[in-house]
C-alpha cells in the first residue's frame, strides 16, 4: 500500500539546516498494524506525516498504491488522503460553531441516514452518546479528541494514522479507543500505525518501529 524509499528530510532554521529524517525504508501492507515509537525530537511524528502524505520529502520517493506520489499535484494528494486516510492527531480541531455529529459528518462526502446512524453508532461506542449535540466548547479535552477519532473514522478508511490518540485520555478512556481502533482494524482489515509513548499499547503492534535520531533503529516482530 505504502512505500518509502531512501526518505531524507531537512528543516531549515534561519542559515542552518536539521536533518530529522535520515535515509528510511518502510513497506505497509494492507491490514498492518505497525507502532511507532522513541523519544522526543526523534523524528516519529515527521515520519507520520510523510505516511500521511501531509509532508513532502527533502530526498525519496514514497509510492502509494505502486504509484509514485507526485506532491506538485496537490489536488490529487489530496483526493488519495481523502479517500484512503483516516488521520487523528494530538490536536482536535474541532469546529466550534458545530455540535460533535456535525464535526463529524462534515469529513464524510455524504449526509445521509446511513451515514449518521454510523457516526451516532461509533460516538456512542467512544462514550459520547449523551454529548451528540452539545457545544463542543462545553467538552474536556479528552471528549474532544474521541469526537476526532470518530470523524477520522466516518469514511472507512484503508489506513488509520495515528499520533498519540490517547494523550489526553484516561486509562479507561485510552482503552476503549484502542479496542475500538483494533476492531475496525479486524473487521474492515485496514492498516493502522499509531505513534505513541505508552509500552503497553507500543507491544501490541504486529510491528514495532523505533525511531532515534531519524533513523529505524528496530524492527521488532511481535
Amino acid at each position: 500500500m505504502i512505500e518509502l524509499r531512501e526518505i531524507y528530510k531537512e528543516f531549515k532554521y534561519g542559515d542552518s539546516v536539521q536533518g530529522v529524517l535520515n535515509g528510511i525504508n518502510l513497506d505497509i501492507k494492507d491490514g498492518d498494524f505497525i507502532t511507532i515509537m522513541g523519544k522526543s525530537g526523534s523524528g516519529k511524528t515527521t515520519l507520520l506525516n510523510h505516511l500521511a502524505l501531509l509532508l513532502e520529502p527533502s530526498k525519496g520517493k514514497i509510492i502509494f498504491n505502486n504509484k509514485e506520489v507526485n506532491f506538485k499535484k496537490e489536488s490529487e494528494v489530496n483526493t488519495i488522503r481523502k479517500k484512503h486516510y483516516g488521520l487523528i492527531f494530538q490536536n482536535p480541531n474541532l469546529i466550534p460553531c458545530l455540535n460533535p455529529l456535525e464535526n463529524v459528518l462534515i469529513a464524510s462526502d455524504k449526509d445521509d441516514k446511513k451515514t449518521r446512524n454510523i457516526a451516532i453508532d461509533l460516538l456512542n461506542k467512544v462514550g459520547l452518546a449523551d454529548k451528540i449535540k452539545c457545544d463542543v466548547k462545553a467538552l474536556s479535552g479528552g471528549e474532544a479528541q474521541r469526537v476526532a477519532i470518530v470523524r477520522a473514522l466516518i469514511n472507512e478508511p484503508d489506513i488509520i494514522l495515528c499520533d498519540e490518540p490517547t494523550g489526553a485520555l484516561d486509562e479507561k478512556n485510552s482503552k476503549n479507543i484502542i479496542d475500538l481502533l483494533l476492531d475496525i482494524k479486524k473487521e474492515k482489515n485496514c492498516s493502522l500505525i499509531i505513534v505513541t509513548h505508552d509500552n503497553l499499547i507500543g507491544e501490541l503492534g504486529s510491528r514495532r518501529l523505533i525511531i532515534e535520531e531519524g533513523k529505524v533503529n528496530a524492527l521488532k516482530p511481535r
